[in-house]
């Protein structure tokens, strides 16, 4: 269902403007801004079954769903049967009981409060941006750093609940001091901004999530991903970069990018624990001569 909610990837936002959305008014997840398209969509605070990802922790793994009627194209609610009450505008449902949506109506669940409109394509467009502008970084359209803890706390509490494997890249251009030397700052800042772009892309779907840890360095979390997945991930980030031709007003520049691997539960429990590995073999990738991916 990823193609169908277009928000909270690791690269760009778009915004079609007639697409109906829901967006989070009350709760943990506070602005946070889903396009809706297509077939039916479950909303529930599990990232690795929910395509509508509430993060509120009274909010049930799959609590209720949303789809939109094939001939009427009218959207409508249903609650899942977990048992946690599903609200529209204060009124409870429950059962197999599907409720249809309008413009405005608000969906309560667990501690959250989220608004479904669709005729008010200005009211999507200001949603989008001002998610936008909470949630992503200004330079690459990778998660804002505070988000991205937020997103990072998550995953990884589902994934202790459920068993699952989370793997953590901590990625570091190797050589940006010579190219901001050589061609100026403002060519460093666009590479900077490229490579971000560049691990957004490779982290538009399956729940993971990047984010600018610094001035050049990068995380990533890949929920569900063990080490040796990841380190293919990592490896496809790194010969993206070594290839890209990085062209930006005239001026030349090839960077290139060490990345650490660190992955849940071996490597650490916490999100510190698996920064701090994941960290540490950035640095051995760094002390191997760069352009080089370790655990």
């Amino acid at each position: 269902m990823e193609e169908d909610i277009i928000a909270d990837n690791g690269g760009q936002v778009g915004y079609p403007p007639a697409h109906a959305h829901l967006v989070v008014l009350q709760g943990p997840g506070l602005g946070d801004f889903y396009f809706l398209d297509g077939g039916e969509l479950v909303l529930g605070n599990d990232p690795f079954s929910a395509d509508v990802v509430v993060r509120d922790v009274e909010v049930e793994p799959r609590h209720a769903s949303i789809r939109r009627e094939p001939g009427s194209g009218a959207y409508v609610v249903r609650d899942l049967g977990t048992g946690a009450d599903t609200l529209v505008n204060g009124e409870p449902f429950g059962g197999s009981e599907e409720r249809p949506l309008r413009d405005g109506d608000r969906i309560v669940m667990g501690d959250s409060v989220l608004e479904f409109s669709r005729e008010d394509p200005v009211k999507a467009h200001f949603y989008a941006v001002l998610d936008r502008l909470i949630n992503r970084d200004h330079l690459t359209g990778l998660l804002a750093k505070k988000r991205f803890d937020e997103e990072f706390k998550h995953h990884l509490e589902a994934a202790i609940a459920l068993g699952k494997p989370l793997s953590v890249l901590m990625s570091d251009i190797d050589n940006l001091k010579k190219i901001n030397d050589r061609h100026g700052h403002l060519l460093g800042e666009f590479v900077v901004g490229a490579i971000g772009r560049i691990i957004g892309e490779l982290h538009a779907e399956e729940g993971r999530r990047a984010t600018r840890f610094g001035g050049d360095e990068y995380q990533t979390i890949l929920p569900g991903l063990d080490k040796a997945e990841a380190l293919t991930v990592a490896e496809e980030v790194r010969r993206r970069v070594e290839e890209y031709a990085f062209e930006h007003e005239g001026a030349l520049a090839d960077p290139t990018l060490s990345i650490g691997v660190a992955t849940y539960p071996e490597d650490g429990t916490t999100r510190n624990d698996l920064t701090h590995a994941a960290d540490e073999a950035l640095y051995r990738a760094k002390r191997a001569g760069g352009n080089a991916v370790r655990v």
